[in-house]
């Protein structure tokens, strides 16, 4: 394999490892029981008035959401953004449907489940921004709001996050005191991880280059 396959080939490892991690976290959260994050409040209250999966409705928004920023931007989709909702969705529907992270009854472990599973979504979340593949929809269009608004992005992510626990809590969605663990936790941690993949990312670019 060429040293540009090579290095493809590890973004794209990473990109569906970080991924996974991310939707492993989403169920670690779902199943401590403790609340969830901002976005998957609103996905779990859709599930209470459809039929349709969490998974599925990770999908709809997402991709909805992406639509929203490809109108306002007048540019085609990232094909690796397109994957990223896709594929979080598919990954949840299937943790969930292999239920390998059991309900537990004791709260010292629905904490440890909780606090783990805010750990993974960031690092997870880390890894799939530092391959540079496909953000996630949410980035995009807080970026482009907050340059066409003129607003800060942390404002402008901050209304978006805010609207979906409304209109979540309002499909009633799990809020408790894990969603505003999650909003303090999920940041610093994704922080963290993105500055360590992105050293790995070099230092694997420099192997294959070797």
């Amino acid at each position: 394999m060429s040293e540009k396959g090579t290095k493809f080939t590890v973004r794209c490892t990473v990109f569906l490892a970080g991924l996974f991690v991310l939707a492993l976290g989403v169920v670690f959260m779902m199943q401590a029981k403790l609340g969830v994050a901002s976005w998957d409040v609103l996905h779990i209250g859709l599930t209470h008035l459809t039929a349709l999966s969490m998974g599925t409705w990770i999908q709809i928004i997402g991709i909805l959401m992406i639509w929203i920023t490809c109108v306002l931007d007048r540019k085609w989709p990232r094909i690796g953004s397109v994957l990223n909702i896709v594929l979080i969705g598919y990954f949840v529907n299937w943790l969930l449907a292999l239920d390998i992270v059991p309900a537990v009854e004791l709260l010292w472990a629905r904490i440890l489940m909780l606090v783990f599973g805010i750990v993974l979504m960031g690092f997870g979340a880390g890894m799939y921004v530092a391959s540079n593949i496909g953000a996630g929809p949410r980035d995009g269009l807080t970026l482009l709001l907050a340059e066409r608004s003129g607003w800060s992005i942390r404002l402008v992510r901050t209304i978006l996050e805010g609207t979906a626990l409304l209109l979540g809590w309002l499909a009633t969605g799990p809020v408790s005191v894990g969603t505003f663990v999650s909003v303090l936790m999920v940041g610093p941690v994704m922080q963290a991880s993105l500055r360590f993949w992105r050293k790995q990312m070099e230092k694997l670019a420099a192997a294959a280059a070797s």
